[in-house]
């Protein structure tokens, strides 16, 4: 018969912390930084205008411009480029002379 919850927290008291932990598939934090800045009144009004006909709020708005915008502009992770020493090379290029 199967060990009940209670029994193994009887025998170790850590089972449920360790239970509970993923074994490193934690999803990284995404960091967010505050940004502030003034708009006329004119241009709050028609914010808000835009913001009533497309049925959102100001800040989604908003982030989704700057998302459209730089998003040509996030940096390309360089591969990298592992060569073993017992690696066959099999386009060498050799001097003809």
């Amino acid at each position: 018969m199967p060990k009940t919850i209670i029994a193994k927290i009887k025998e170790n008291p850590e089972h449920l912390r360790m239970r509970n932990q993923k074994n490193g598939n934690k999803k990284k934090r995404v960091k967010f930084k505050r940004i502030a800045f003034k708009v006329t009144e004119s241009q709050m009004m028609a914010l808000e205008s835009i913001c009533k006909k497309q049925n959102t709020t100001a800040v989604r708005y908003i982030k989704s411009l700057l998302k459209k915008q730089t998003d040509g502009f996030k940096p390309v992770p360089v591969e990298k480029n592992y060569v073993t020493q017992n690696q066959l090379s099999l386009f060498e290029y050799f001097d003809e002379e």
